[in-house]
């Protein structure tokens, strides 16, 4: 049906205005918006497929051939509107006003993201907290976090930032807090407003209808939140507090002692502290943002016992800025893409923390601030001079313009004309900052100066990645649904990584093996499905706070998820697990009958998908035993889904079936290690790429006498004279003992060189007598070039898998693309 209005109400469990990121299209409204740079309409048609049912879509770009093949699409809302993101707003808005309990807005130019984060775990105890999604706190990052607003949540928190005026006028009219924290005021964004007044102003209308605001103030003397709140919402309990007058409002003293610090916060004219609370951090931005948090917790009801104990689990929030080891002694301190001035001010003071290391500052011009250019650079030398900084480098045309500004900097017009002058090998024994804004890619002086103490990595090639994800999306077609296997850290890939990307590719379903590495995935901002293979019965509230769908694959798992579903209220998503002829995991064909009668007992129950596991999909000699077991499925999940009396997904192939048995692929199917490149099927092999390549570099060379041995137990030996080359990996990085001996080869300058001797822990030699050109620094291949993994795989007499989850973690996992 196609309707030329807003609509009242969607039945969309989810919202989206990408569409690489639907993973239950039945259950997702997609919002089409056309943009500057892309068009969303020109994805309906390929969203219908896969089963998205409603669509709002903007009147000026609905027309022509989609239009008209919509006309004849069946079950389908097309809703067509002015502005898709003002419809979003509006609906966002109208879900909004359904709840009644607290919900907090945090603003500011800083830390929104961190303040957020902690109030969420300082609350997490006493209320069930719905928060925005890492910072998704724009224009329609915002309507997109309130949508996930539910009756079982009795306190929201949510971040809200502008980049220029009436757009926080939509958020507040969207988000409507009781509550606010008034994070930081500064320099961001500020090019879009004509003064800083007008652009607080703005900020603060976030807090109109608000009742009460927790902010700083820095001058008691003149307070400007204060009289524009006073203007804009004079009924609002403003709590400003300071670290400046015990007689002021709340008073705030800190403490620090080595890492950690003491808060105490007073009220005036009171001698006793109603917070007193000890926190891992000791920089002013961690005591500033925690005191925000504090104070609102404590508003809330949390009384001062509880949140000292809940201070100290505090964590830091993954932000941009690091800490590294350099070159030549030197301690990096990396906030690059942090460019901006008040980012500035708080980073300066970490180059005095190491007295004995002299400090150095590289900067880039800063861009988008709104503050005229002369004054600009007059305010950082200010800044500058004022920490005593030792050594100053300047990079970019507005620095060179307004060098005479600073007492003594080096200008250079790009980070590849400081690399090639030489001056950072002059840099030694120094704290180092490095703050620069995107446009000019401080990643290059980062890895010039950093110390690359172990030289192995893992290279992943995401381009290969997303060309084998294709591949396989495009043969399976659009009605067969993918699940990928992200379990044992991605197979050693990294999960994070590995998850993100096939999130905004569109997969349906991400698997892991155990509870924990779901909620890793949550933590990170992975929200598609993710089912759990050994879910345990102690962690159901891990699974169900994290949103995580448990394979269930006995009856007395079965009975205990029930009975937690219906003790705690809840309605649990679970896949159940056949077993029919693996002998691992799973339900048995004499208890389909008897698990059939259990689950149409069990409405808290919702049997999302029925699965096997094939033992044999890779080997043709058992091709008779592989399809006897896809019967055995069918035939199971038929009389399951008749008792159910609703269909489910149903999936038993894995990577290997995918192309040897189609008759298995079914609703779904399971992809594995085929994604990273690795099959034996020739008829694949050739279609899908490489996606892992395991480097380690050359540490010295030797040469070697007739009678000489090599490695432990003097089990290495050359023919005769000759050079071997020891290499930087060894089997505690993940190169296994079993090909030591000449079982494996390394790949150097093109010439396979094998091994020597026994694989050591840390190291490995190799046999270069033949290739003279090889040279000290030379980057050696375990897999991934000459050597592909699957047949190394062989030649240690293991499996591929094993030898990519037994890549240890401090091997570099470094994502490339082009």
């Amino acid at each position: 049906m196609i309707q030329h209005k807003n609509p009242a109400h969607l039945r969309a469990s989810f919202l989206s205005l990408d569409s690489r990121q639907i993973y239950e299209p039945s259950k997702t409204a997609f919002f089409a918006v056309n943009g500057l740079h892309h068009d969303g309409h020109q994805y309906v048609e390929s969203l219908y497929a896969k089963g998205v049912r409603e669509f709002i879509v903007e009147e000026s770009a609905w027309h022509g051939p989609i239009a008209e093949k919509a006309a004849n699409w069946e079950q389908t809302n097309i809703y067509v509107v002015e502005n898709s993101i003002a419809t979003l707003q509006e609906i966002a808005q109208q879900h909004r006003a359904q709840f009644q309990y607290p919900v907090i807005g945090i603003t500011g130019s800083n830390g929104k993201t961190i303040c957020k984060e902690w109030l969420a775990t300082l609350c997490n105890h006493a209320f069930t907290v719905v928060k925005s999604p890492k910072s998704f706190n724009s224009q329609i990052g915002v309507p997109l976090s309130l949508w996930a607003m539910q009756e079982k949540h009795n306190l929201g928190i949510f971040e809200a930032g502008i980049s220029q005026k009436g757009e926080m006028d939509k958020i507040e009219a969207m988000l409507k807090p009781d509550y606010g924290i008034f994070t930081h005021f500064g320099e961001a964004h500020g090019s879009n407003f004509s003064s800083d007044e007008e652009k607080l102003r703005e900020k603060l209308q976030l807090f109109k209808r608000a009742k009460k605001l927790v902010y700083r103030v820095t001058n008691l003397q003149e307070d400007p939140i204060k009289q524009i709140m006073q203007e804009i919402n004079p009924s609002c309990e403003l709590i400003g507090w300071n670290t400046i007058s015990p007689d002021k409002g709340l008073f705030t003293f800190w403490q620090t002692k080595g890492k950690t610090a003491q808060i105490k916060v007073i009220k005036a004219a009171q001698s006793e502290t109603f917070i007193d609370s000890s926190i891992d951090f000791n920089d002013e931005a961690s005591l500033e943002n925690s005191t925000h948090c504090l104070i609102m917790a404590s508003i809330l009801g949390l009384n001062r016992d509880i949140l000292s104990l809940k201070a100290r689990t505090l964590k830091p929030v993954s932000m941009r800025l690091e800490m590294k080891e350099g070159l030549r002694g030197n301690t990096l301190i990396d906030d690059s893409y942090n460019n901006d001035l008040d980012g500035l001010r708080l980073a300066l003071p970490l180059l005095k923390k190491n007295k004995q290391k002299k400090s150095v500052l590289i900067l880039s011009d800063f861009l988008e601030t709104g503050i005229p250019e002369k004054e600009l650079y007059t305010t950082i030398a200010a800044l500058v001079r004022h920490q005593k900084i030792d050594r100053m480098i300047g990079i970019g045309d507005q620095i060179i313009r307004n060098k005479a500004n600073f007492d003594q900097i080096d200008v250079f017009h790009s980070p590849e004309d400081l690399i090639s002058s030489g001056l950072l090998n002059t840099i030694n024994t120094s704290q180092i900052l490095l703050k620069g804004a995107r446009k000019f890619n401080f990643e290059k002086l980062v890895h010039n100066l950093e110390n690359k103490t172990h030289r192995t990595q893992l290279e992943v090639n995401l381009d290969a990645l997303q060309h084998n994800l294709a591949y396989f999306k495009k043969d399976i077609g659009p009605e067969t649904k993918l699940m990928v296997m992200v379990k044992a850290f991605a197979y050693g890939t990294g999960a994070i990584e590995i998850a993100t990307l096939l999130q905004n590719s569109g997969v349906d379903y991400l698997t892991v093996a155990y509870t924990d590495e779901g909620v890793y995935l949550r933590k990170h901002g992975i929200f598609v499905p993710i089912m759990v293979m050994n879910p345990q019965i102690e962690e159901f509230d891990k699974l169900t706070e994290n949103g995580l769908e448990p394979e269930i694959y006995s009856l007395e798992l079965l009975k205990a998820i029930d009975e937690y579903g219906m003790q705690q209220g809840k309605n649990i998503k679970i896949h159940i697990k056949l077993d029919t002829g693996m002998k691992r995991l799973g339900f048995e064909a004499s208890e389909i009958a008897e698990l059939s009668e259990n689950l149409a007992q069990m409405p808290h129950l919702w049997v999302a998908s029925i699965l096997s596991h094939l033992a044999a999909a890779d080997n043709p000699q058992h091709a008779d035993f592989t399809e006897e077991q896809i019967k055995r499925f069918n035939s199971a999940a038929s009389k399951i889904e008749s008792s159910l009396g609703y269909q489910t997904i149903k999936h038993i192939a894995n990577s290997a079936a995918i192309q040897n048995y189609p008759s298995a692929r079914l609703d779904m199917v399971r992809l594995g290690i085929s994604l990273y490149g690795i099959t034996g099927n020739p008829n694949v092999k050739n279609k899908i790429e490489n996606v892992l390549t395991l480097k380690t570099s050359i540490s010295q060379i030797k040469n070697i006498a007739p009678e000489e041995t090599i490695g432990y137990g003097r089990s290495g030996k050359l023919a005769g004279s000759g050079r071997i080359a020891t290499l930087a990996i060894g089997y505690a990085d993940g190169y296994s003992r079993a090909l030591g001996m000449g079982k494996g080869s390394f790949e150097i300058k093109g010439h396979l060189c094998p091994t020597v001797g026994s694989i050591c822990m840390d190291m490995c030699m190799v046999d270069i007598s033949q290739f003279p050109d090889i040279s000290v620094e030379d980057t050696a291949i375990a897999f991934g070039g000459k050597i592909q993994l699957y047949e190394l795989a062989k030649q240690a007499e293991t499996i591929p898998y094993e030898l990519m989850t037994n890549i240890s973690e401090r091997v570099k996992r470094v994502y490339v693309t082009q």
